[in-house]
């Protein structure tokens, strides 16, 4: 298996297991969805985060089986997520009391596999099924 192969398969089990934290948000795993920068609780979060939570699993399917329709799904989350990136320091404070260095560290990690995935599909479209 070539490494890009591995890294995507690598990518495809994080975004899974991220997914399953937001399907399970409203039963209590974690705090609550970020939904373009804004930290969602009670009713919109029972619905918004299993819905995210649910598209992310499909993408992760997609990555783990280099699947066509992933990336779109990956640029759209990669838009998604960036804008919660720089937006949810704005309108909300950084959780845990963290300084900006450990967030602009969260920020290139989380933007990194994000838009590292849709690179590495992206050279690959062509063997794409």
């Amino acid at each position: 298996m070539d490494a890009g192969k591995l890294t995507l398969r690598v990518f495809a089990v994080l975004f899974g297991l991220r997914a399953l934290t937001d399907v399970f948000k409203p039963l209590g795993a974690g705090s609550g969805l970020v939904f373009f920068g804004k930290l969602v609780t009670g009713v919109p979060n029972v619905i918004l985060a299993p819905l995210v939570g649910i598209y992310m699993l499909v993408y992760a399917y997609g990555l783990w089986h280099l699947r066509r329709f992933a990336l779109p799904m990956g640029i759209a989350y990669a838009v998604y997520a960036s804008i919660n990136l720089v937006v949810f320091p704005i309108l909300q404070s950084i959780p845990g009391g963290h300084g900006a260095g450990a967030y602009a560290g969260f920020v290139a990690i989380g933007a990194g596999v994000c838009w590292g995935a849709v690179w590495l599909l992206r050279r690959r479209v062509a063997t794409l099924t």
